[in-house]
């Protein structure tokens, strides 16, 4: 007779399945809306191929922000005016 064995996952391994399975999907670096708003420094740093430390040293650089975020709201960015700002600092 094959011998049945039930394998019991911990706690944490299930908690963890659960925020794997729930997550939401970062690699959609083509997160911006027809109208050139970016949600997220994540979403900004990934169309702009930087990291988000550099997304927040713009930011304390006076890079144009529409909205600005906290733990309730997520940050907003106008792609268009974020890539005239960067250009206006290259010349």
């Amino acid at each position: 007779m094959a011998e049945v064995r039930l394998i019991m996952r911990s706690s944490n391994y299930l908690r963890q399945a659960k925020r794997r399975q729930n997550r939401p999907d970062n690699n959609n670096h083509w997160a911006y809306t027809p109208n050139d708003e970016v949600i997220g420094k994540d979403s900004l740093a990934s169309i702009m191929d930087v990291t988000i430390t550099t997304v927040e040293r713009w930011i304390r650089a006076q890079m144009p922000v529409e909205q600005r975020g906290d733990p309730l709201h997520d940050w907003v960015f106008n792609l268009s005016n974020v890539k005239s700002w960067r250009a206006s600092l290259e010349e």
